[in-house]
């Protein structure tokens, strides 16, 4: 009876050792954590492309923060596994031995209120507003009244983008208020009928309006067709030692379904 006592025991540990290892084998996986910061003009394209990945990938999570070109580029590979910018590396910073690979293109729109009347502007009244050449809206066709002159801050990739493309490099003018994000220059020109700022083409809302620049809408469509020339690269970077996980993302990010969220509202890199 011992005996049998104690087969029926041993048959029943080791049943319940197989139904451990089934259950070890039907764990998910433990889960990772990829930093990555720079570009709020990259945030919401990143923040899409999370949001996505993470039903592709249930275990790992992205976490984004905007905090400018300079940051993503001086702190990738150190604070971020991957660094956002929105502008091309200097040549001082592409000593620093990064991996740049381009996610996306984006056009830079030039925004104005809803109730301003101009709906038009070419590169060189662009330059003359942004150098204070230009002080008030009636010089543009526009009504009586100073022209409130909104930039990013020093350092931001999407001023240092723009101020190359509409030929002003280092002559903003001295009163122009500069703002440290894309949400708080939308707000601004939101609230300030006499404003202009730019912005993210991808980040365009209903609240503002984006002129049309030398004739051209600030369209992805005029982008790709080179009618509108306020455009620039969405890039990601990486130091010398990236976690597989981190590779793997931007990897997806270049295949197609990643492409697919570029897609939604700015220009894919990959077919």
């Amino acid at each position: 009876m011992k005996t049998k006592v104690i087969a029926v025991l041993m048959t029943l540990l080791a049943l319940t050792g197989v139904f451990a290892q089934g259950n070890d084998r039907t764990r998910p996986a433990s889960g990772y954590t990829i930093e990555v910061g720079g570009s709020t003009s990259v945030t919401p394209l990143m923040e899409l492309l999370a949001a996505e990945y993470s039903k592709v990938k249930t275990n790992i999570k992205v976490n984004i923060n905007g905090t400018g070109s300079g940051d993503g580029i001086n702190n990738a590979g150190v604070l971020y596994q991957i660094g956002m910018s929105s502008r091309e590396l200097t040549p001082a910073e592409q000593g620093k031995g990064l991996k740049e690979t381009i996610i996306a293109i984006d056009g830079i729109a030039v925004i104005v209120n809803k109730n301003n009347a101009v709906n038009n502007l070419t590169i060189e009244q662009i330059r003359n507003i942004y150098t204070g050449a230009v002080t008030n809206w009636r010089q543009v066709g526009g009504k009586n009244a100073p022209i409130a002159v909104v930039s990013r801050e020093e350092g931001s990739g999407t001023r240092g983008a723009f101020e190359e493309l509409a030929g002003f490099q280092g002559k903003l003018l001295a009163k122009a208020n500069q703002l440290t994000s894309t949400g708080a220059i939308l707000a601004n020109v939101a609230q300030n009928p006499n404003a202009i700022g730019y912005i993210s083409l991808g980040s365009l809302n209903d609240t503002i309006k984006a002129v049309s620049v030398g004739g051209a809408a600030a369209t992805n469509a005029n982008v790709l067709n080179g009618t509108y020339k306020i455009a620039r690269p969405f890039i990601v970077l990486t130091g010398k030692n990236v976690h597989a996980e981190s590779a793997a993302f931007i990897k997806w990010i270049l295949e197609a379904d990643g492409q697919k969220v570029v897609s939604k509202s700015w220009i894919p890199v990959t077919p």
